[in-house]
């Protein structure tokens, strides 16, 4: 595809919560609004973008330049791949904000 076009499509970034359920809903509408046009990226947590390498396929994730896949840290020390993350520890970092750091331009950081 030409990134030229890319340019020229509206952009969505959809940003699920992260847990199982709201990330599949939030794929399925992503894939909605690519049929419809979109330029899509889809960011997940780090702890889940492995989880869909390791369940799919180390290439699953190979998006087209019009829909691609993104990870930012959930603030949380690493756990063990199959295990259930901690819940209450997961809302207490989307609370103080750590999911939002990697999109914080320097000025707002301040």
């Amino acid at each position: 595809m030409d990134p030229t076009a890319v340019a020229t499509k509206p952009h969505a970034v959809c940003i699920p919560a992260p847990a199982q359920g709201h990330i599949k809903a939030m794929l399925k509408f992503s894939k909605l609004l690519h049929h419809r046009g979109f330029h899509i990226t889809f960011v997940n947590t780090e702890y889940n973008h492995k989880r869909f390498l390791k369940s799919l396929g180390p290439n699953s994730l190979d998006g087209s330049p019009d829909f691609q896949f993104a990870a930012i840290p959930d603030g949380l020390p690493d756990s063990e791949e199959d295990a259930t993350q901690d819940v209450p520890l997961l809302c207490d970092s989307i609370r103080k904000h750590k999911l939002l750091a990697p999109f914080r331009t320097n000025e707002s950081q301040q």
